[in-house]
């Protein structure tokens, strides 16, 4: 009776150490994916917003008078004349 008892209390033991890896695995594969796609999501925010930043950059950059139309060139003039 005894040796039954210890028998199935090895084979709970063995039982309960599979489940247990089992689930430490499935637990480090779900972190990981969590992980991977929040990286990704932080990558592709921090690079689109790069590119915004880039673009308004740009557009404020000075055009030269050469490259305004009559009416731009009419309003700057009259705007650095104000001043």
């Amino acid at each position: 009776m005894i040796a039954e008892a210890l028998d199935t209390l090895i084979t709970l033991g063995w039982t309960f150490l599979a489940w247990l890896l089992i689930l430490a695995a499935a637990t480090t594969a779900a972190l990981y994916t969590v992980a991977v796609t929040l990286i990704a999501t932080v990558r592709a925010v921090r690079r689109a917003s790069r590119a915004l930043l880039r673009l308004a950059r740009t557009r404020r950059r000075p055009r030269p008078s050469w490259a305004l139309t009559r009416r731009a060139a009419r309003t700057l003039t009259r705007y650095n004349e104000a001043a």
